[in-house]
């Protein structure tokens, strides 16, 4: 049984003028959280993933899209699609493709009535719609993941550079110096030391989430190797659905599948709650450090609005140009407009026009609203850890308080930092669309502040700061060559 809601139907006959809207005071729908099974040593860890984007819950956006979808399509508003409806409906592949174009393009071939009428009553029904739809992965976060492949080299470039007494260890003292003396790799002279100025021509982070991440199947096999290799298994939303317990004993046999299922049913470990919007504003940070894993979890910038407003205006621009009479029709005819004509000509009067394009297009942009991409990328080491926005470079004040980060996720043995003891790292970047970059997006301090802060590493150093040297020493309150967000804070705006 699909979990639906008759005021998700409610929301989408009203976009299309077929009833009036819900009651804007309704209660908050809930919303269904997106479950790991963490495989961490010998333990088994569960994350809760509870996402949101301007405070409404993932899923129940979807509810609502899928309500649309099904609206939009039921040209003779019956209560059911017929074949040639469901033709006109995006395959899954499109809607899992629009995180980048900013639209469903006519991926594939139309989809058929067999597809989605899982009763046989020749008609699919909104429960079948959104029965294909989540068995196709749609209807929460996405999930992409990837390997780090430049990890290991840039923890040896640490090592090899903060070594500065050859003794093949980095001790307390020479964290303590790290700053000062990395300073001479800051080649593009920004008081940060990136990836590549460690390790020549290493990109950060060098991988994507390339690749979909999907609960176990029956009997997976096959894998990418970097699935395969990930110590999170996706949990299905179905609890009956058992296979995940059963790739988990395959990757690791001291956990048996009765165990796991049972293991399951105790309240998660970590809830990271993350809340994505386009207005910026600050989200729980997840942070799970396991006895062999750490898992690290930010929000972080997305395209999807710009995606949306370029496909927007591509389709305005293609609108108001001449179709000239020999363009391409049809489903998958390249370039023009054909292919959507028949899509989005509600009055089937074989011409679109502008009112039908905005129609098609709002529901582009319901669509997007529910893109929500989780980055999730294997193989973080000691660089990773250190950079703690993760925006592919180290600052000042990350390296002078890496010793202490070190220290707290028990990477130290004796007197220096043991790179064997650097617990392996998994990031976690959820985005709005597919991330435009994994920096964490929250920036924080005045308008002055941020104008200043140039590099973008959260401070404002003594070069930076565009005032008289005597106002920036009255405000560096802690007299550490650096104004942090929370003095600027302080500072009275008149003077």
């Amino acid at each position: 049984m699909t979990r639906f809601t008759f005021g998700a139907l409610v929301l989408g006959l009203a976009a299309v003028g077929l009833c009036p809207a819900a009651d804007p005071g309704a209660a908050k729908p809930a919303g269904v959280p997106v479950g790991f099974a963490l495989l961490d040593g010998g333990a088994l860890r569960r994350i809760e993933v509870r996402a949101e984007v301007d405070g409404v819950p993932v899923s129940a956006i979807w509810d609502e899209t899928f309500a649309k979808l099904f609206a939009y399509f039921d040209r003779n508003a019956d209560g059911a699609l017929d074949a040639k409806e469901v033709a006109l409906l995006p395959p899954a592949r499109a809607l899992r493709q629009s995180l980048g174009s900013g639209f469903t393009p006519p991926t594939g071939p139309a989809l058929a009535l067999a597809d989605l009428d899982r009763n046989g009553d020749i008609k699919v029904s909104l429960d079948e719609l959104v029965a294909y739809y989540r068995a196709n992965g749609l209807g929460n976060v996405q999930v992409g993941a990837g390997t780090l492949p430049a990890s290991a080299d840039l923890t040896a470039a640490l090592v090899k550079h903060l070594d500065t007494n050859s003794d093949g260890k980095v001790s307390e003292a020479e964290w303590r110096a790290a700053a000062d003396v990395l300073k001479v790799l800051d080649k593009n002279d920004d008081e940060l030391i990136g990836a590549g100025e460690l390790v020549p021509k290493a990109v950060y982070p060098g991988a994507a989430g390339a690749l979909l991440l999907s609960p176990p199947g029956a009997g997976t096999t096959g894998q990418p190797a970097a699935v395969a290799a990930l110590p999170l298994v996706l949990l299905p939303a179905d609890p009956k659905d058992a296979n995940w317990a059963a790739e988990v004993a395959r990757r690791d046999p001291r956990h048996k599948v009765t165990d796991a299922v049972a293991w399951r049913q105790k309240a998660a470990d970590v809830t990271w709650a993350v809340n994505l919007s386009d207005k910026g504003g600050a989200s729980d940070r997840l942070a799970l450090a396991g006895t062999a894993v750490r898992v690290d979890g930010w929000a972080a910038p997305g395209k999807a609005s710009e995606a949306a407003a370029t496909a927007r205006k591509q389709f305005v621009a293609q609108l108001d140009a001449p179709e000239p009479a020999d363009a391409p029709k049809g489903r998958r005819a390249a370039g023009g407009r054909g292919w959507l004509t028949p899509i989005a000509d509600r009055n089937g009067d074989g011409t679109l026009d502008r009112k039908e394009l905005d129609g098609w297009l709002d529901l582009q942009a319901q669509i997007m609203r529910g893109q929500v991409f989780l980055t999730v990328l294997d193989g973080a080491g000691l660089f990773e850890l250190l950079d703690a926005n993760h925006d592919g470079a180290l600052s000042v004040r990350e390296l002078r308080g890496a010793w202490d980060r070190l220290k707290a996720a028990g990477c130290v043995a004796g007197d220096a930092v043991a790179p064997a003891k650097v617990p392996r790292g998994v990031l976690c970047a959820a985005s709005l669309g597919y991330p435009r970059t994994l920096a964490a997006s929250a920036r924080g301090g005045p308008a002055w502040f941020v104008a200043m802060d140039r590099n973008g590493d959260g401070d404002v150093s003594r070069r930076e700061f565009t005032g008289p040297a005597a106002v920036f020493d009255k405000l560096d309150l802690d007299k550490d060559g650096l104004l942090s967000a929370e003095e600027a804070g302080k500072a009275n705006p008149k003077k």
